[in-house]
């Protein structure tokens, strides 16, 4: 019986094990197939560490398929259900780090994964390491505080060029092509996506590439290098991700305008239009009504783009208040109208 036990629970902890590696790199098919097989042996464990451990692997499943209501109560579960040994600790509070992170609770995600950080030397697995810098890296990119991300992702790529974990090392690379495009170092970033290129794994479905080309495509675009971004955001737009289409088809349009392309450009922009009505986007409404005003029917400008400004203060998308409220300003500048263009400058920088 007790060589029964424990033949099910070594296969049972290889099967975690694979179900892991294909979360960590976002093979949700491969891991979901991984988990069927887990489901069907779980009744012959009596292991409640595995049982735990299974269970917080299925909250980080749940949360990279975009669930996260059922990724958080299966994480709460194995925290009410089991007393967490210090590696499982390790994944309850780095998996509640990033449960935070993806509902944007970037301070309160930063104290789960500082509670984690310990626990990291009792991991059996140093391949841990570099998955979980990176996550703090990209925490401290959107909270702008990028010296900090910049460390933090200099541990994840040390640990991934250890380890040879491709995929990790490209999300790095790219990553820190980010901090620099921040730091407004263009040709570091440029040299960092394009390493980045180079360490792509094509069976997983987060579809690396698309990522770099269309953050190349924005290194550009900063640049006002319009035809080589158009052609990087066109390269994005292959992939047909739902997201990222829409986001770099509204580059595609704006470099067209700039370019005269305009019959070129209005097709762009009665596509992308369309498109953010049919998906509800009211985001990109806003911001596709907003560029047709700049280019096209320039009268209502001034008004549209307020308005335009006042909605994307209202759902709190600072990214948006920033970028616009820096062309307004620029705009009043330009126009000898210093009270307003003072006003949008401000706004840009809270």
């Amino acid at each position: 019986m007790y060589q029964t036990d424990m033949k099910n629970a070594e296969i049972f902890n290889k099967l975690l094990d694979k179900l892991y590696v294909n979360i960590k790199t976002e093979q949700i098919r491969a891991a979901e197939s991984i988990r069927n097989e887990i489901t069907e042996q779980e009744d012959a464990i009596r292991d409640e560490r595995l049982l735990a451990k299974s269970m917080l692997y299925d909250a980080r499943l749940e949360m990279l398929k975009g669930d996260l209501d059922k990724g958080e109560k299966l994480l709460e579960g194995a925290a009410d259900a089991f007393a967490l040994t210090a590696e499982n600790l390790y994944y309850y509070h780095f998996f509640k780090g990033l449960l935070l992170y993806r509902q944007t609770k970037l301070q309160d995600a930063i104290v789960e994964f500082e509670r984690a950080e310990p626990f990291l030397s009792v991991q059996i697995d140093h391949r841990e390491v570099s998955d979980f810098y990176y996550k703090l890296a990209i925490t401290y990119y959107y909270m702008k505080m990028t010296a900090f991300s910049v460390l933090n992702a200099n541990k994840a790529i040390e640990s991934a060029l250890r380890y040879d974990q491709k995929l990790q090392l490209g999300k790095c690379l790219l990553l820190q092509g980010l901090n620099h495009m921040h730091m407004t170092d263009f040709r570091k970033a440029e040299e960092l996506f394009q390493a980045a290129l180079k360490h792509d794994v094509s069976e997983s479905e987060l579809q690396l590439p698309m990522y770099i080309y269309h953050n190349i495509g924005v290194l550009y675009f900063k640049q006002d290098q319009f035809e080589k971004a158009m052609g990087h955001f066109e390269k994005s737009m292959h992939y047909k991700h739902p997201e990222y289409y829409l986001k770099s088809l509204y580059y595609v349009t704006e470099c067209c305008f700039r370019l005269g392309l305009k019959d070129r450009a209005m097709e762009h922009f009665t596509e992308g239009f369309a498109l953010s009505k049919k998906r509800d986007e009211e985001a990109y409404k806003w911001m596709f009504a907003m560029l047709h005003k700049q280019f096209v029917d320039k009268d209502s400008f001034e008004l549209v783009w307020r308005e335009g400004i006042e909605y994307f203060q209202s759902i709190e998308d600072d990214n948006n208040v920033r970028h616009f409220s820096e062309r307004l300003a620029k705009y009043y500048t330009d126009n000898h109208d210093f009270e307003k263009a003072s006003r949008y400058y401000l706004l840009a920088l809270k």
